[in-house]
């Protein structure tokens, strides 16, 4: 992947908002306002998948069905957060995110893989797998 920021750690990055993507007992998708940083700079080896988007961007809504699965998937051995870039300027200018769809995956607090635009579930799954 040619992204240009696996292995940074988050250290520094600024603060900002962030929604946490999970399920109810119904199995309904709900979201949960958190901060960026205590999302991502976890110390508990789950991994965190963050998906920076925007509302007007099409192929951020054509992602989020595939992010939305995933985290149904993987359950609670995965986090997943979206950060609405046009919300969280500083944080995406500090991760270098020029276009979108980009999603960074951490654990640790440290950018462990990525990939930009959207991807299959099933690619996003592999791509996980490899990082456990």
């Amino acid at each position: 992947n040619d992204l240009p920021t696996t292995g940074k750690p988050i250290a520094g990055a600024p603060d900002g908002t962030a929604e946490v993507v999970g399920f109810s007992a119904a199995g309904q998708i709900e979201h949960e306002e958190i901060g960026f940083l205590a999302a991502v700079n976890r110390k508990d080896q789950k991994l965190v998948l963050v998906d920076f988007w925007a509302p007007w961007c099409g192929p951020c809504l054509q992602l989020t069905p595939a992010i939305e699965a995933t985290k149904k998937k993987w359950g609670d051995k995965l986090q997943v957060i979206k950060v609405n870039v046009d919300d969280n300027n500083a944080i995406a200018a500090h991760l270098n995110i020029n276009s979108i769809p980009d999603v960074r995956i951490f654990r640790n607090g440290t950018q462990v893989g990525d990939f930009g635009g959207v991807l299959p579930q099933d690619e996003i799954d592999a791509l996980l797998r490899s990082l456990e």
